[in-house]
């Protein structure tokens, strides 16, 4: 009996262990691109000439003094657009993340992820009245107060907005 036991607690590892790993989006790490700065390598206060060295330019749709539009296809009907919004000072103030999926199903896995990996980074986010859940962080460089927002909005496709900004801009 002993021994079915320690097989049986095996096998459930094992499930366990590979149940994890189906539950992260095949898209999340081309969204994310890197898990320094506030998002996507990126920190609020950069400058547009920072920003464009971090992205890829074959993707750069609008190039403005104080915006950058970036329109990225992950795969057959799965895309993202990131834009960058900077102040007359050229620091970035807001970067804007729209995520637009064909399976609803694979946005609500996304959303999940992303809300798993800010409550790691900035502590358990909070519920809004519109929708969206929202961390408060603080950046160590300048002092300004970062707002990270994000909400999936899936109605017949699979929609998600990541919103991080100054708060006090």
């Amino acid at each position: 009996m002993n021994n079915l036991l320690k097989k049986v607690t095996a096998l459930l590892i094992i499930c366990l262990l590979f149940s994890c790993g189906k539950n992260k989006s095949p898209f999340y790490d081309q969204v994310l691109k890197s898990d320094q700065g506030h998002f996507r390598g990126v920190k609020i206060g950069t400058t547009i000439e920072v920003i464009k060295t971090s992205e890829n330019s074959a993707f750069l749709i609008d190039e403005m003094s104080d915006y950058l539009h970036y329109d990225y296809e992950m795969s057959m009907g799965n895309t993202y657009t990131t834009t960058y919004d900077f102040s007359e000072n050229n620091e970035l103030y807001e970067i804007e993340v729209a995520v637009f999926l064909d399976v609803i199903n694979d946005a609500e896995m996304l959303f999940n992820n992303f809300s798993d990996y800010f409550n790691r980074k900035y502590s358990v986010g909070k519920t809004e009245d519109d929708g969206y859940i929202t961390w408060n962080t603080t950046s160590p460089e300048s002092n300004k107060r970062i707002a990270i927002s994000m909400i999936n909005d899936s109605e017949s496709y699979g929609y998600l907005t990541i919103l991080i900004r100054d708060i006090d801009y």
